[in-house]
């Protein structure tokens, strides 16, 4: 298997991260031709259930489930319509050597033989309503975003669906007021929290070399993440000269869920009886609790913001989300 192949998008470069683990490979018949010897031969010691792999997809979920954020506008008098995605990262070193990393991924897992990494592209819509006519400072919100983008990508020998919902109710309470002079406005002080549903479909097939006598000569990489987050945050932001927005903030993630993920391959040939017969796979959850510091760059021209949300989680994994945001606030 040529995990040595550059792949123009990241996210199929991250799944490739499964390939080095140890799978069951056998021939459930007579293998004359030694065909699973051959397959075995590519696919090296893979792990049959490779836990930091999995929850490396798991807690980029977690990381991703932060799109369309309105933090950095929490003071708007009516309502918000935003729309965005967000890319989430869990990575098995510092997110100042990604470059580095991802070009030395084989290397690694041939040492390691498992890695904790993964990656997640949620695409959303929030709207939000102030609702200070139930509680003072209260602002609500609900997010949905679905990306139904099926077996539709093709690179060399790699295909690639992609499936993703999100979905939750949203909450800001706005701890102290701001005030606005001339071209400087401080927005206030803002708690905010949540309750996040995801739910990502992820399936590649990989094609193998030497394998000309196989019907079917793909490894299949299924895997199926439900992730739930509920987001405690604090933040607060600035305006400057009327269109820039600064905010910064700090908060935990709390996540539940579930990544089950099977690696498999089932394939006959004309040359014997029987089939080939490759198993791996299992399941694991996201980390509990993510620690992360938040800062928005943004810029509003009227009504219409544009807005760049960047999270980072510290101690338990290299985690990081950066997204893109644009919408109406009035």
């Amino acid at each position: 298997m040529k995990l040595h192949k550059h792949l123009g998008i990241v996210l199929l470069l991250l799944c490739l991260a499964g390939t080095a683990f140890t799978l069951d490979v056998y021939w459930d018949g007579t293998d004359t031709n030694n065909i699973a010897d051959s397959i075995r031969s590519q696919i090296g010691n893979i792990d049959a259930v490779p836990k930091e792999f999995m929850q490396g997809f798991a807690n980029a979920s977690v990381f991703a489930s932060h799109a369309a954020t309105q933090r950095a506008y929490g003071d708007f008098k009516l309502f918000a319509i935003t729309a965005g995605f967000s890319l989430g990262f869990s990575l098995y070193d510092s997110p100042f050597n990604i470059i580095n990393d991802l070009d030395n991924i084989q290397k690694r897992l041939e040492t390691d033989g498992d890695l904790g990494i993964g990656a997640s592209v949620p695409a959303v819509i929030q709207f939000g309503l102030n609702s200070s006519f139930l509680v003072d400072g209260l602002y609500l919100g609900f997010r949905i975003g679905y990306i139904p983008l099926g077996d539709v990508f093709s690179f060399d020998d790699i295909k690639f669906g992609y499936k993703i919902f999100h979905i939750g109710p949203v909450a800001h309470y706005r701890l102290l007021k701001g005030f606005d002079i001339g071209v400087f406005k401080w927005r206030g002080i803002t708690a905010g929290s949540g309750f996040l549903f995801q739910k990502t479909t992820l399936d590649l097939s990989l094609a193998l070399d030497n394998t000309k006598n196989l019907h079917d000569s793909n490894l299949y990489f299924n895997m199926d993440v439900t992730t739930y987050t509920i987001p405690l945050e604090l933040n607060t932001s600035i305006q400057l000269l009327w269109f820039l927005n600064l905010d910064a903030g700090f908060g935990v993630d709390l996540a539940f869920g579930k990544n089950t993920t099977s690696i498999e391959m089932n394939s006959s040939s004309d040359l014997q009886s029987g089939k080939l017969v490759v198993k791996g796979g299992g399941s694991a959850s996201p980390s509990f609790f993510n620690p992360k510091i938040m800062a928005n760059l943004g810029f509003k021209f009227g009504p219409v913001i544009i807005d760049i949300p960047f999270s980072y989680y510290l101690f338990n994994s290299h985690g990081l989300s950066i997204g893109l945001t644009a919408g109406v606030v009035f």
